[in-house]
């Protein structure tokens, strides 16, 4: 066993491009090591803002001899006469061996042609480097870079590689550079270059250089730090795991440290001191016990404690000028109302075919009118706040600050005196922004959500934008799912064909789709939020066969199947549905006469039909599903019966008939909860 190690080291990574990075590395790496039978004990990966680091330690020296055993002619194919046939020399090409070289093997009765071909385990050691130059060379990136004169790309240009077996060099060359055993330490506080003596002792080495190459190590450091920190001051630290990811990928050597800025500047918005604070610098925000937010902020400082107090004054100075900005924009927008903005948004377009921001609007006003008739909630407000919820757009803080869009408009109408459900529905009409985000739970914020969605789905679809692949520039996947999520979370019963159509109406200068092309739309993402919910698939396509339409009771009904499908009369319910539609698939099925029922077991079966129909439909029309096949379940033993004594396909045509019908009637109760034939027994 050796050990091994690679170090890339690169000019500054962007922090949130890393883990991508060495996950690829790594996932090439284990393939090409897995493909070639080379054994490890243990695979680590190390990243920072420097480098990106491979070690495998306990690595064999020798990949694993396989035997391959390919099955070739039968004997009766094979020789004619006792001479090899076209048959057999061809396979012998095709496999490179030589007649006296095969097998035979005996197959079901019959004996066959085998080529046993042993491969002898590579040399770890001479193949290493071609693997680690492939594994690299694979790895893609969104925005690669190139310099000097190398054809190579990476994600920052490469500047040290080192390549070590043991305490032995490599030979590896990637874009123009040779390894060796110099790694570089922190950038301030450790001169020169250090020396790797061997693979394993990387970690201590760089730890000696003021570089900790851990990620998780680092990760203890800042929460460790955060802590003292949160006792040292008593207050609390709000820590975004987002952030954090991205600050652990900002520092090799981390550091933490509490800066303060003047109380004035509370006064803002909360989430406009928390965005100047998170998204621009990179700091963790600081609340009280009452997650009231207070003049303190939490740094993570890429050294160590010399000098701490200078480095957090002047953070303090640029957070100040963060924020001096912040209060400007928002003082020059309280000037301005916001109906007065949408002057600009007139001007501003959201797409060349369809038109500016102001144009979406009036088809969002128009959309919330059709969707508060269709859940019966009419009113004023409703659609002032359909009117306002994209005026934010056009406001200073929003331009500056565009994850702020929604939430600026919920504080500026309070201060202009719209009541609180305008203001609310105004924030919420983004929502859910992210696919685990809280979805809108004010009616209007609710109503508001779904106009915008729709219409961003139905026209965005018009113009050919469909999503594609990873591209989806308009966030339509999420859109949809967030439009599944806000009616099944809210319980909204609608028409989503009714409400499709006319959302699209409202673009009719662009010729209408297909509504099925945005039902498979929504299907799919529909399938994949209740895959996510541990559906099985012939259950999300049993329900998906049916008519799609209303999306709370598609998602209630797969509920109530997934629940009973853990039932002990699950299996007998399907298997009766799927004999029934075995017999009558061909034939279409109309009501059957009970004057035309002779045999006792055709009646007895039609009269429990008839006494489970009443309670059937009852508990359809209450979504109680659950008790629909309970009444199904009573069927079982008539039917059983039916089966085993009645003869449906008789020559009188009329009782036949007849019959074929009773059991359709049997069939379209199953079709009003699953289509059975969907099932996977």
């Amino acid at each position: 066993m050796a050990d091994y190690l690679l170090e890339i080291g690169l000019e500054e990574v962007p922090a949130g491009t890393i883990d991508d990075v060495i996950g690829q590395l790594e996932d090439n790496i284990k393939g090409m090591l897995s493909e070639k039978k080379i054994a490890y004990e243990t695979f680590n990966s190390f990243g920072t803002p420097r480098r990106i680091t491979i070690q495998i330690l306990g690595i064999a020296q020798k990949g694993e001899s396989i035997t391959i055993e390919t099955k070739g002619p039968s004997i009766k194919s094979a020789y004619k006469d006792g001479e090899p046939t076209r048959a057999l020399e061809g396979f012998c090409r095709g496999q490179g061996v030589s007649t006296d070289k095969l097998v035979i093997k005996k197959l079901n009765s019959e004996e066959y042609i085998y080529s046993i071909k042993e491969i002898k385990g590579v040399n770890v050691k001479r193949e290493l480097s071609d693997i680690i130059s492939l594994a690299i060379s694979n790895i893609k990136f969104a925005k690669p870079m190139s310099w000097g004169d190398s054809k190579i790309q990476f994600i920052r240009p490469i500047r040290t590689l080192v390549s070590l077996w043991d305490k032995e060099i490599l030979p590896l060359e990637y874009g123009g550079i040779s390894a060796g055993r110099k790694s570089r330490g922190h950038r301030f506080l450790f001169n020169g270059d250090i020396e790797i003596d061997a693979a394993y002792e990387y970690e201590n080495k760089l730890k000696q250089a003021y570089v900790i190459v851990d990620k998780d190590e680092r990760k203890q450091i800042i929460l460790k730090g955060i802590e003292q920190k949160e006792n040292e001051f008593d207050f609390k630290v709000v820590i975004p795991e987002a952030l954090l990811q991205e600050v652990l990928y900002l520092v090799e050597f981390p550091t933490v440290f509490v800066g303060s800025f003047d109380p004035k500047y509370l006064k803002l918005p909360k989430e406009v001191i928390i965005t100047s604070m998170v998204k621009n610098q990179k700091y963790f925000p600081v609340t009280d016990v009452n997650g009231h937010l207070k003049p303190y902020f939490i740094g993570v400082r890429c050294g160590n404690g010399v000098n701490i107090d200078k480095v957090a004054s002047g953070n303090e100075k640029v957070l100040k000028a963060r924020l001096e900005d912040a209060r400007f924009f928002f003082e020059e927008d309280k000037k301005i109302p916001l109906m007065k903005l949408r002057e600009k948004l007139d001007k501003v377009i959201y797409q060349k075919d369809l038109g500016s921001i102001g144009e979406k609007i009036d088809r969002i006003v128009k959309i919330t009118k059709y969707l508060g008739l269709k859940l019966d909630y009419q009113n004023q407000d409703l659609l002032i706040a359909a009117n306002l919820a994209k005026m934010d757009l056009a406001s200073h803080m929003v331009y500056e600050f565009p994850e702020l869009q929604g939430i600026m408009g919920y504080y500026y109408s309070l201060l202009e005196g719209y009541g609180n459900n305008i203001a609310v529905s105004i924030k919420e009409h983004y929502m859910p922004i992210t696919a685990g985000d809280q979805v809108p739970d004010s009616i209007e914020g609710i109503i508001i959500s779904l106009a915008d969605k729709i219409d961003s789905i139905t026209s965005i679809f018009k113009v050919g934008l469909l999503p594609s692949g990873s591209q989806d520039p308009y966030a339509l996947r999420r859109m949809a799912l967030g439009i599944i999520r806000t009616i099944i979370e809210n319980n909204i019963s609608i028409s989503i064909q009714d409400l499709l159509n006319f959302s699209q109406n409202q673009t009719a200068n662009l010729e209408n789709l297909d509504i099925d092309i945005y039902l498979e739309f929504f299907k799919t993402r529909f399938k994949s939020l209740l895959e996510k919910e541990g559906f099985r698939f012939d259950v999300i396509d049993s329900i998906f066969a049916l008519n799609f339409d209303d999306i709370l009771d598609v998602y209630t009904k797969a509920k109530a199947l997934k629940e009973y499908s853990e039932d002990k009369n699950f299996t007998v319910v399907v298997g009766l549905l799927v004999r029934i539609n075995n017999i009558v698939k061909n034939n279409q099925c109309n009501e059957f006469d009970k004057n035309l029922l002779q045999n006792k077991y055709e009646i007895d079966l039609a009269n429990e039909l008839n006494n489970i129909i009443t309670i059937f439909e009852e508990n359809l029309v209450k979504r109680d599903y659950l008790n629909c096949y309970k009444q199904l379940e009573i069927l079982k033993k008539p039917l059983d019966e039916f089966f085993e004594n009645v003869m449906v396909m008789v020559e009188d045509k009329k009782i036949r008939n007849n019959r074929i019908n009773l059991l359709c009637n049997i069939k379209k109760l199953g079709e009003k909860l699953f289509i059975a034939n969907k099932i996977v027994s």
